[in-house]
């Protein structure tokens, strides 16, 4: 999973770096900042899934996950965003939530044994959509992320280094 993902996020940071002069910025782009924060996840036959998780709208995952880990936020579900193998083997823009063990669960795919995540563990709620689309998407709430970086105790360790 390394190579490919990996190779995925570096190709589209190296075609995004030269659109702006963003070289004095802590990250060049979104791809940088998961690059550098971004951490690994897959499901697994034995991932369990939860007992009534809820039918959510495709279309609307970082709306979904966070919703879905906000309501179970005592359990310690965190939401995550980055990039998800889909079943046609094409990594696309994603959210979804993460277990304090490093297992995904993701209310709007299925959790399919072998589907790949890479992704950043938002841990401060504040920076979790509300409404409209996840935080690498929308370039108000990213832009002082990219130039700043982001505040201490943001983002949560579960899952795996790239």
């Amino acid at each position: 999973m390394r190579g490919h993902a990996h190779g995925h996020i570096c190709q589209l940071a190296d075609q995004l770096e030269h659109v702006y002069d963003t070289r004095s910025w802590t990250y060049r782009t979104q791809h940088h900042l998961l690059l550098d924060l971004g951490r690994r996840f897959t499901t697994t036959p034995t991932t369990p899934a939860p007992r009534r998780l809820p039918a959510m709208p495709a279309g609307q995952c970082c709306n979904n996950a966070a919703r879905y880990a906000h309501a179970r936020h005592e359990h310690g579900l965190v939401y995550a965003e980055g990039f998800a193998l889909d079943v046609a083997g094409a990594y696309l823009p994603h959210a979804w939530c993460v277990r304090p063990d490093g297992s995904v669960l993701d209310p709007t795919w299925q959790n399919a044994p072998g589907r790949a995540y890479i992704g950043m563990l938002v841990a401060d709620r504040r920076l979790w959509p509300v409404e409209g689309g996840g935080l690498l998407e929308d370039f108000r709430r990213l832009l002082p992320i990219l130039r700043d970086g982001l505040p201490q105790q943001a983002l949560a360790v579960y899952g795996r280094p790239l």
